[in-house]
C-alpha cells in the first residue's frame, strides 16, 4: 500500500508539491520500478529483470523493493556491457544504448542522456522528480511508451544528429 501511495506522488495527475519524506534515491528506485507499467514491450511480455549499474545507490533499493513483492520480477547488478537478459537497464550511457539489442529499456539520471540517444531520463526539478523521454530511442528498440507516460514527460526532438 505504501508503494501505490509512492507512486501517486511520483506520477501525478497534476503538478504537485513533491514528494515529502522519500530521498532522491527512493524516488529513482519508485520510477525504475514503476516505470514498465508505461511501455509496451512488442510481444507484450512483463518487463521482470531490472538491471543496475554496480556502482549506483539505487541498486540495493531497488533490491530491497523487488524482494518485498517479487512478482517473479529480479534485480541484478552489472558492470559496463553486461546487458543480456535484461528488460531494463538503469546507469549506463547513451553510447551503450545505441551499442544494444532490441526491446530493454534504457533509463539514467546522467543529465542529457535522452537528447544524447537515451530513451528515459529521471532529471530532479527542484523537490520532484520529472521524466525526459526520448521516443524515437524507445521506438527504435521496438518500445511504445503509453499516453500517460508522454503527458508527464518532456519530449526529445526526433534527433539532434546532424
Amino acid at each position: 500500500m505504501g508503494t501505490l501511495l509512492c507512486v501517486c506522488t511520483v506520477f501525478p495527475s497534476e503538478p504537485s508539491r513533491g514528494a515529502p519524506g522519500l530521498t532522491e534515491v527512493e524516488l529513482k528506485a519508485i520510477f525504475l520500478l514503476r516505470l514498465p507499467q508505461f511501455v509496451s514491450w512488442p510481444d507484450q511480455r512483463a518487463a521482470n529483470t531490472f538491471c543496475v549499474a554496480e556502482s549506483s545507490e539505487v541498486s540495493a533499493l531497488l533490491s530491497d523493493m523487488v524482494a518485498s513483492e517479487p512478482k517473479g520480477r529480479e534485480v541484478r547488478a552489472i558492470a559496463p556491457g553486461q546487458v543480456s537478459g535484461c528488460d531494463v537497464v538503469y546507469g549506463q550511457g547513451p553510447e551503450a544504448v545505441r551499442q544494444s539489442s532490441d526491446h530493454m529499456l534504457w533509463v539514467s539520471d546522467q543529465p542529457g542522456f535522452a537528447i544524447d540517444g537515451g530513451m528515459v531520463e529521471l532529471k530532479r526539478r527542484g523537490a520532484r522528480m520529472g521524466l525526459v523521454v526520448n521516443v524515437a530511442a524507445l521506438e527504435s528498440a521496438g518500445l511504445k511508451a503509453s499516453s500517460k507516460l508522454l503527458q508527464l514527460a518532456e519530449l526529445v526532438e526526433e534527433s539532434r544528429d546532424e
